[in-house]
């Protein structure tokens, strides 16, 4: 009797730990993946950091108010609207172009220089993406159970508390649990490798994370909105200390909106830009019409050409046309100049090809001109001179006494 109490001790002792075991397996299991341990085929996480775990602090953006509105005037560059300096005289504006391949759009954004010439502070803007699936990317959450709970929240929640929820490994429901795991991922998939801070800004509206940099001299930001299943983005540059830059920062940060990219808006801008005089058209100001114009457009090469033409016809455009000539020429292979009284390109292989344009098209008007014939008058014999001038004076004559008037 003795032996089957025992047998039957151990046996309730074996059937309680395995339950005890199993009741705590979630949590512990849970606590691994969240510390960066255990991962398997469920659940991995490849590029795993403890910034994911909670948003780092950010500063509060300080208010602004501009003193001089009438400097500034909105441009929608490409899917940003961006107040810009028109005819200011503390900030200078050049175009930024970038191609990462012939058949991508590029990207596109403004460099701000000091009156010395010296890169203050940059806008880049972003080509707007899709929201995308991201659960699929676990094994994890295509199990229905588990889907069925991350999917109990709406893509703008979610989107908050990838920026915002701070996730603490502490005794907690299952439900809760799926959910940390959820934004750990969504996290690791959105979130930049050269991110050392998130959180979110403008009231919660939009979300900003600081990225790694190189020059530490610069803050290096990267601004994003979710917007009707689009994420709209643009990185911001700024010099620490320089005020400008800062107060710049401050405006931009406190401005700057998002809306569709418009071939009609670069249309009407185009319009706009043909209603400023001539001085206005080759200044910076006749730029950023022609730069937002395109922006809506990057495939229309009448724009890009004309860029190029007013540039060249303006003062101290050199900064400028070397963007744009670096673009024409990566993308077309030419430059489309059309002057020969244009400071050079610093690239050799760029400056080569503009001077084989100008050659080309200077070979094309000589070629034309030495077509053109000028009719030659035959001479006359004397008799036919007399009687050519008796018949004018006839003409004459007779011209006289039809325009006579009787009284």
């Amino acid at each position: 009797m003795r032996w089957l109490v025992v047998i039957l001790l151990i046996f309730l002792g074996v059937i309680g730990g395995a339950y005890m075991k199993l009741k705590s397996y979630p949590f512990e299991k849970y606590s691994d993946w969240i510390h960066g341990r255990g991962f398997d085929k469920f659940y991995e996480i490849s590029n795993y950091h403890e910034l994911f775990l909670a948003p780092t602090g950010l500063e509060e953006i300080p208010s602004y108010q501009e003193d001089y509105v009438q400097l500034w005037k909105e441009f929608p560059i490409r899917n940003t609207l961006i107040s810009l300096p028109t005819r200011h005289p503390l900030f200078q504006t050049v175009p930024i172009i970038e191609m990462t391949s012939k058949t991508s759009v590029p990207h596109v954004g403004i460099s701000f220089l000091n009156p010395k010439g010296r890169e203050i502070s940059q806008v880049f803007q972003l080509p707007n993406k899709i929201y995308n699936d991201h659960s699929q990317g676990q094994e994890l959450f295509k199990l229905p159970y588990f889907r069925n709970r991350i999917r109990k929240k709406s893509l703008d929640n979610v989107w908050r508390d990838v920026f915002s929820h701070k996730i603490e490994v502490r005794k907690k429901s299952l439900d809760e649990m799926i959910y940390d795991l959820y934004i750990l991922h969504l996290r690791s998939k959105l979130l930049p490798a050269q991110a050392i801070r998130y959180g979110l800004i403008q009231n919660g509206k939009q979300a900003m994370v600081e990225l790694v940099t190189k020059d530490k001299d610069y803050i290096v930001e990267l601004v994003m909105i979710f917007e009707a299943g689009n994420i709209f983005s643009y990185v911001l540059k700024t010099e620490r200390n320089e005020p400008e830059s800062l107060k710049l920062r401050a405006k931009f940060l406190n401005s700057i909106s998002f809306t569709q990219q418009d071939e009609s808006i670069g249309r009407i801008l185009y319009t706009e830009f043909k209603q400023l005089n001539f001085a206005r058209q080759v200044d910076q100001e006749g730029l950023l019409y022609l730069f937002a114009a395109w922006s809506q457009d990057t495939d229309n090469i009448e724009w890009l050409k004309e860029m190029i033409y007013y540039l060249e016809r303006g003062k101290d455009t050199k900064k400028q046309l070397k963007s744009i000539y670096k673009y024409s020429y990566k993308r077309y292979r030419k430059t489309f100049s059309s002057r020969k009284d244009v400071e050079e390109t610093d690239d050799p292989e760029i400056a080569l090809q503009r001077n084989i344009e100008l050659a080309e098209k200077d070979a094309q008007r000589k070629a034309e001109s030495s077509k053109v014939v000028v009719p030659v008058t035959p001479e006359l014999a004397p008799d036919e001179k007399i009687n050519e001038f008796l018949k004018k004076a006839k003409e004459n004559k007779i011209k006289e006494n039809e325009e006579m008037i009787i009284h």
